[in-house]
């Protein structure tokens, strides 16, 4: 009892401080971006939806350097799976979602895209270094192509509701860039909690290294997005609640793996096929309603949430 009482504390400290430190991390990152001239939507479309999947990324960093691929290629699997069917799922119930910003139009075709490439990738169930460094050119790439869209479109076409980056006064500067430090400390920290607490316990219940990844990592490492895309949904800002979503599952597939299989070649131990097939299902259902401009209502809302509470029921042992 004492032992799982202290994995208990390892996880629940490691969640604690995966959260604290994500947000100072943004905040920070959010002032040093536009004090380097960058405008407020550039910043929301790539420094904030990188910070929200620093968790995740360091989470599967410490696993792939732990030899602990199961964790880290089960993170992104269930924490992609759990932005659309979980995140996406209670926002639609707390307020219907239509898509009206054509960045995030683009988006979700472009994550279907990725979602697919990654499949393909994992058909031997493991990410080389040459594959991840491959992921991580294609994630230059996108946010390179956003700031270039950005720049060459009307200002109301790259609007995104919801999506609002205030310009500081640089009152605050030297704060926020010990914010930012703080931040990546903290995330350091709770990672490295996290995942001792997330392979203990997996080894005294018996539980697979991918079944905890897909799970109990995978749920800790996605509350800021969570956080995010409630509070989106409670304001009606469509926009910003499924640009969060697809945003961070975007830098999910592409940057936290890309950067975990640079570090070390990840072997997805008990990840399986269905798993892949979930991810892949979920983000093609998202297509056709931001494809077609329909609203994503309760009735679908509740749709995504069955899927996720019948993938979980699938997933853990009786």
């Amino acid at each position: 009892m004492p032992e799982l009482l202290l994995i208990s504390l390892y996880i629940s400290g490691g969640l604690v401080l995966l959260y604290f430190g994500a947000d100072w991390l943004v905040q920070g990152a959010i002032t040093l971006a536009l004090h380097l001239g960058l405008s407020p939507l550039i910043v929301g479309l790539t420094v904030v939806a990188l910070g929200t999947s620093v968790p995740e990324a360091l989470v599967s960093v410490q696993a792939a350097i732990g030899h602990q691929g199961g964790i880290a290629i089960g993170n992104v699997v269930g924490s992609n799976i759990l932005n659309i069917a979980l995140i996406l799922g209670l926002s639609a119930l707390i307020n219907p979602l239509k898509v009206d910003s054509h960045i995030v139009k683009a988006d979700v075709p472009l994550l279907a895209g990725a979602t697919f490439m990654l499949v393909v990738l994992l058909e031997d169930f493991h990410i080389s270094r040459m594959e991840g460094a491959f992921l991580l050119l294609c994630i230059v790439g996108y946010v390179v192509g956003n700031i270039m869209t950005v720049k060459k479109t009307a200002p109301e076409d790259n609007k995104i509701d919801g999506l609002e980056v205030q310009e500081d006064s640089g009152k605050t500067f030297w704060r926020d860039i010990a914010l930012l430090i703080v931040g990546i400390i903290t995330l350091g920290f709770g990672a490295n909690f996290l995942v001792t607490g997330a392979v203990d316990l997996a080894r005294i219940w018996g539980l697979s290294e991918a079944l905890i990844g897909l799970t109990i990592v995978s749920i800790g490492t996605g509350t800021p997005e969570l956080a995010t895309a409630l509070m989106a949904a409670y304001r009606k800002s469509a926009d910003l609640a499924i640009g969060n979503a697809v945003g961070s599952n975007l830098f999910n597939i592409m940057f936290v793996l890309g950067i975990a299989g640079l570090v070390a070649p990840l072997d997805a131990k008990g990840i399986n096929s269905s798993d892949l097939y979930v991810m892949l299902a979920v983000t093609l259902l998202l297509l056709p309603t931001v494809w077609t401009g329909r609203v994503l209502d309760r009735k679908e809302g509740f749709l995504f949430l069955a899927i996720y509470v019948g993938y979980l029921y699938y997933l853990w042992p009786t």
